[in-house]
């Protein structure tokens, strides 16, 4: 049988102004919590995850698939059907190694912003 779930019998009173209770509620509401949960969490210094960090993440993450499509697509572009390179047009082949190397840099970019909101 699970352990019992302490009961919240205990209420504590504050006064707030209006701006206080939506800037609060603001936050609360940034992290899926209900006011008294995120005041709660506060107070005893427990983790809070904010819901907007998290649908960041999950862009940043979309954004770098992303990437990594465009650049399959890329070098699928750049080969020709006998497996030698495609036509370049007025480009050459330094022009294309910069480019992959700015796909790169941006992809290693993103993965560094995406640590960050996981810390």
């Amino acid at each position: 049988m699970p352990p019992k779930k302490a009961q919240r019998t205990k209420h504590i009173d504050s006064r707030l102004t209006e701006d206080e209770y939506n800037i609060i509620s603001e936050k609360a509401k940034n992290t899926g919590l209900s006011n008294s949960k995120y005041i709660r969490n506060l107070a005893m210094n427990y983790p809070i995850k904010s819901t907007v960090d998290q649908r960041a993440l999950a862009e940043l993450v979309k954004c770098k698939s992303d990437l990594g499509r465009l650049g399959g697509l890329f070098k699928l572009w750049l080969e020709s059907e006998n497996g030698t390179w495609g036509d370049l047009g007025d480009r050459r082949y330094e022009d294309i190694s910069d480019l992959v190397d700015d796909l790169i840099a941006k992809e290693d970019e993103l993965l560094q912003i995406a640590r960050k909101l996981l810390d």
